[in-house]
């Protein structure tokens, strides 16, 4: 991920009284003693990433093997401080498959407040993402290029670790041409609190053990983000699995995207009507009313980007006269009726939500659906002189009628 895409965030990290299968304890310093560990993420029902990893007290080293963006594997290895904090880290990404491009690598040396990131792609300089970043705080964090790991959110509490009711700045470095954003981690009675401007969107759950090892990371909130849990090494074979996925990705057989792009067209009268948008799967959830779309709040209404219409007419939603031109659809749902907005923002990533920009707020029609819709449909349906707007998901369908002027 670029620096350039910086979204906010809100994690929260609590202290639980779990047993794990190992006992390190973190010192008062920050620094910790040997530990190894795997990590699972689901994302509803199906598995969708596997970790694992070993740590030293000068070394972190570890693989990750996701089944999305049409499968990949990222071994990481990182020099480190006696206090926890990276000094450098390597990442050599692979795309799974027979076909798959070159490996990326990524290669960032941490020195004095300037970190010198190089990338290759099949052994090429990427220059346009490679450079020295300057930056101040504490230089740990996601790093570059890696994604959502549980064994670099546990790093990052070892390196910070600030005193109780303190505070301590993460740099998040990534490649690309952008100052790094900064983040906080606040250290309370309970546990830690992470504030992020890094990619979200959503609050993240993370619970550790009394040694401060991760058990669980929560980010069920996104609709395309899962749960992490900790697992004995026992109870998985990693090769097996990662040597499978990949046996799938040579025959076409993994998801390219968690929620692939989709993009409705329809002819109402004389208007042409496009909608795009991302559709996220069920994968056994229960959508609406929960932590994937919560009541009393705005949702994307998809996933990824922001969900954008564009109209040839002006449209008419009942009272609510729509010129013609290009907005965002948000929804607003709610235990007792939600509401469709219409936004003049256009373009923006679907966390990007500007409520000084909206057009119109709408009430929708609800249904509940005999059968549940396991990927989130929009459609639009002609009807008379006009049509009807229908967004499914789960076992909810919501609807409002329009005419063309």
């Amino acid at each position: 991920m670029r620096v350039s895409t910086v979204r906010h965030a809100a994690i929260v990290l609590f202290v639980a009284g779990c047993a794990t299968a190992s006992q390190t304890p973190v010192t008062t310093s920050g620094s910790v003693g040997t530990a190894s560990g795997m990590f699972v993420t689901t994302l509803g029902t199906d598995t969708i990433a596997i970790e694992r990893y070993r740590r030293t007290a000068n070394r972190l080293e570890g693989d990750y093997v996701s089944r999305f963006q049409g499968g990949r594997t990222v071994r990481y290895v990182a020099d480190l401080a006696p206090d926890g904090r990276v000094r450098s880290v390597a990442y050599t990404e692979t795309r799974l498959g027979a076909n798959a491009p070159p490996a990326t690598v990524t290669t960032t040396t941490i020195a004095d407040g300037t970190a010198t990131v190089a990338v290759q792609r099949g052994g090429v300089a990427d220059t346009a993402r490679s450079g020295n970043r300057t930056f101040t705080g504490l230089a740990i964090g996601r790093f570059p290029g890696v994604p959502p790991s549980a064994a670099i959110y546990e790093q990052m509490l070892i390196a910070a670790h600030p005193a109780a009711g303190d505070s301590a700045v993460v740099v998040l470095l990534s490649p690309g041409s952008q100052p790094a954003p900064s983040t906080w981690i606040v250290r309370t009675p309970t546990g830690y609190r992470y504030h992020s401007t890094f990619f979200g969107g959503w609050t993240e759950q993370v619970v550790t053990d009394p040694s401060g090892q991760i058990v669980s990371v929560d980010a069920t909130a996104g609709t395309t983000v899962g749960t992490v849990t900790r697992r004995a090494s026992s109870s998985l074979d990693f090769d097996r699995v990662a040597q499978a996925w990949s046996s799938l990705a040579a025959s076409g057989g993994l998801q390219a995207q968690a929620s692939p792009p989709d993009t409705v067209r329809a002819t109402v009268g004389a208007a042409n009507i496009e909608i795009a948008y991302s559709r996220p799967f069920r994968r056994g959830r229960t959508i609406f009313g929960s932590n994937v779309v919560p009541y009393d709040r705005v949702w994307r209404t998809g996933a990824n980007a922001a969900t954008q219409i564009t109209t040839s007419r002006d449209l008419m939603f009942g009272t609510t006269h729509l010129p013609a031109g290009k907005y965002t659809l948000w929804t607003l749902p709610s235990a007792s009726g939600t509401k469709l907005i219409i936004n003049s923002q256009t373009g923006q990533w679907g966390t990007e939500y500007d409520p000084k920009r909206d057009v119109a707020r709408i009430d929708l029609t609800t249904k509940t659906l005999d059968a549940p819709t396991e990927q989130f449909t929009i459609r639009v349906d002609p009807a008379g002189q006009g049509g009807v707007l229908k967004l499914a998901w789960d076992r909810t369908e919501f609807s409002i009628p329009f005419t063309v002027m």
